[in-house]
C-alpha cells in the first residue's frame, strides 16, 4: 500500500515539482519510471499475495489480480492527470509503460520464486 500510495504521489506531482531530466528521443526517462515503479508495484502485490492467508482462489487467480489491477490503477492515475490541472496530462503511452512495467515484475516474481526453491 505504501509503495501504491508513492506512486500516487509522484505522479500526481505538477511538472515543475519534478526533477530536470534529459529529453530522449527512443524513450524518456519518465516512460522508465514509469515501467520501474509499477514493476516493483507488481513483485510487491504478488509476494503479499503468496504471503497472505487468504482463500487459495485469490491466491490461485494473483497472476490475473495484479495484471488487473495494475492497468485499472494506471489508467485511473491518467484519469485524475486530467481532471486534477496540475500541470500532468494524461498520456496513454504512460498506461503502456504501467503495464509493460507490471508485466516485468510479475515475470521477476516467478524468476525469484524459482530461484528461491533452486537454492
Amino acid at each position: 500500500m505504501g509503495w501504491a500510495a508513492l506512486i500516487l504521489i509522484l505522479t500526481l506531482l505538477p511538472p515543475q515539482a519534478l526533477p530536470k531530466v534529459p529529453d530522449w528521443n527512443i524513450i524518456s526517462i519518465n516512460s522508465l519510471a514509469h515501467l520501474f515503479v509499477f514493476m516493483v508495484w507488481a513483485f510487491l502485490v504478488l509476494d503479499g499475495f503468496a504471503k497472505s492467508s487468504a482463500g487459495s482462489g485469490l491466491r490461485k487467480n494473483s497472476i490475473l489480480f495484479t495484471l488487473l489491477l495494475a492497468i485499472s490503477y494506471g489508467a485511473l492515475i491518467e484519469l485524475l492527470q486530467g481532471f486534477m490541472r496540475l500541470g500532468r496530462q494524461p498520456d496513454i503511452v504512460d498506461i503502456v509503460f504501467n503495464t509493460t512495467g507490471a508485466l516485468l515484475g510479475i515475470m521477476f516474481f516467478f524468476l525469484v520464486k524459482r530461484y528461491r526453491r533452486a537454492s
